[in-house]
């Protein structure tokens, strides 16, 4: 379904399915902020609280956390938008 990290591919490699009809686009990316934020200032101020580490031990542990958590969820998000797309039958306008 993707040729590189994140771009979606522009026809299915198993059916011929044409994603190029679909505008995923940057669509996912607010609710991810949303979620993936959540869950690092939850499990930051938990962190905190119970074990007070130094402050640089939150940037190195909570910036490869947030970056993982948006790359991995991001593939994810944007598949699921493709196949509500696809189920939905949405897609451009039409004049």
């Amino acid at each position: 379904m993707y040729v590189g990290l994140l771009k979606i591919a522009p026809r299915c490699s198993a059916c011929g399915l044409d994603y190029g009809r679909f505008n995923v686009g940057d669509g996912a990316a607010p609710f991810l902020i949303f979620i993936v934020a959540t869950i690092v200032i939850i499990a930051s101020q938990v962190t905190e609280a119970k074990l007070a580490p130094p402050w640089w031990v939150h940037v190195l542990l909570w910036g490869s956390i947030t970056l993982g958590l948006s790359l991995g969820l991001m593939r994810l998000a944007k598949g699921l938008f493709v196949a509500l797309e696809f189920r939905n039958d949405a897609g451009e306008g039409k004049a």
